[in-house]
């Protein structure tokens, strides 16, 4: 027996799995396509209603208008499984292999679509979307709050809640 060749109990399973690829493949030159023909300005927008359509089909919304822009994706409601679904979705739509962080990377579905449209167009929307700049809305003095973080210390501590306690205990 050939073991190249796909079991009998497969064969049924394989057309259907290269047409699936081919029909990702053909989406995501269509999208990349779609982008490229729109003005800058407007690329980062069309990729977050992209962003925003994955994620409401992720979390089970019922509709991308549900998904707040700016909001934290572990604040939409997101976990390592969703993060990797969503990864998935996109990746597909898109037609870009991302990493399996790319969720955790970009803190919200903007600044993912800002790196979906850098990802799919390269450095022809980098004027259009500086990925350097971020918002302020406040002013100098006001407090620093964090909103995200990871940590990894001995003492069983595994979560910044547990950091929190190890310190709050001296």
């Amino acid at each position: 027996a050939d073991d190249a060749a796909p079991q009998p109990v497969f064969t049924a399973l394989v057309p259907a799995v290269r047409r699936g690829t081919a029909q990702a493949a053909s989406a995501a030159g269509s999208f990349a396509e779609r982008l490229l023909r729109l003005p800058e300005t407007e690329r980062v927008a069309a990729a977050l209603d992209l962003v925003r359509q994955k994620v409401a089909a992720v979390l089970g919304y019922g509709s991308p208008d549900e998904v707040e822009a700016e909001r934290a994706f572990r604040e939409l409601g997101f976990d390592s499984l969703s993060a990797v679904e969503l990864r998935n979705r996109l990746g597909e739509a898109a037609g870009v292999r991302l990493p399996v962080t790319v969720v955790f990377d970009h803190p919200n579905p903007t600044a993912l679509a800002r790196h979906l449209v850098t990802e799919t167009c390269g450095d022809q929307t980098a004027a259009a979307a500086p990925a350097g700049r971020a918002a302020t809305t406040g002013t100098a003095d006001e407090p620093v709050a964090i909103v995200a973080m990871a940590c990894r210390y001995p003492g069983d501590v595994r979560s910044p809640e547990d950091l929190w306690r190890l310190v709050a205990e001296g």
